[in-house]
């Protein structure tokens, strides 16, 4: 119980209310409901979906939506974006800024190409994203910095596998093989962002934990509005 009130209060708006966040160990090892709690983000999309649709035109859904969206996250994980991308550039923040407008656009240009699709795409969405958080995470501490590395060492294989074989049953089973499709270009682009990440900043942080969802919900939406 106290792992999944920890992966509630890492990914959700509560964290920004209590006086004790979970620690980076924590986190960690509540890793195996990064999923679950991204399926109940998606359950709140979609009933905020079906409440408005019949009084909002759909540009304006969607922006309600996100909206809705970073209101139940607390925004912390377009915080982490922000950071990520600002890391070389704290004197005008511009790059975290761009980064930051361009996914909040995708995000809605997303929602409004899918039709019939989209209470399946709000549902699967944020359940993918947190999913792709393990992928980007797991087997690399060595490479994180100190505030990240016990988050990373703490992740078990056993929490990838659980949390893999019930993201990949959701979407097999609403999507078929285009749900398995979208799961395998996640999980690839994650691992490539993390070496990018690398690469400039020489380390893995914990910002970029939140950006990485960020990331992988937008291109989810990208994807689920595509093919």
């Amino acid at each position: 119980m106290q792992r999944f009130v920890s992966a509630t209060k890492y990914l959700t708006i509560w964290g920004r209310f209590t006086a004790t966040p979970p620690s980076s160990g924590a986190i960690g090892a509540a890793s195996v409901f990064f999923p679950v709690i991204g399926f109940a983000l998606g359950l709140v999309l979609a009933f905020s979906n079906y409440a408005l649709a019949a009084y909002l035109p759909t540009e304006i859904l969607s922006i309600t939506l996100i909206m809705v969206l970073i209101l139940l996250t607390g925004g912390s994980h377009l915080e982490d974006l922000y950071l990520t991308f600002t890391a070389r550039d704290y004197r005008t923040g511009a790059i975290g800024a761009i980064a930051l407008i361009m996914v909040l656009l995708f995000k809605a240009a997303a929602l409004d190409s899918i039709d019939q699709k989209v209470t399946v795409s709000l549902l699967l969405a944020p359940v993918l994203a947190r999913w792709t958080l393990l992928v980007f995470v797991f087997g690399d501490h060595e490479r994180c910095e100190e505030m990240a590395k016990p988050a990373a060492q703490m992740m078990k294989l056993w929490h990838l596998l659980l949390a893999t074989a019930g993201t990949l049953a959701l979407t097999s089973y609403w999507l078929g093989r285009r749900g398995l499709w979208i799961a395998l270009v996640l999980s690839a682009l994650s691992l490539l962002i993390r070496n990018l990440f690398y690469r400039v900043r020489g380390v893995i942080t914990s910002h970029q934990f939140g950006a990485i969802i960020e990331l992988a919900e937008t291109l989810s939406l990208i994807l689920l509005a595509s093919i």
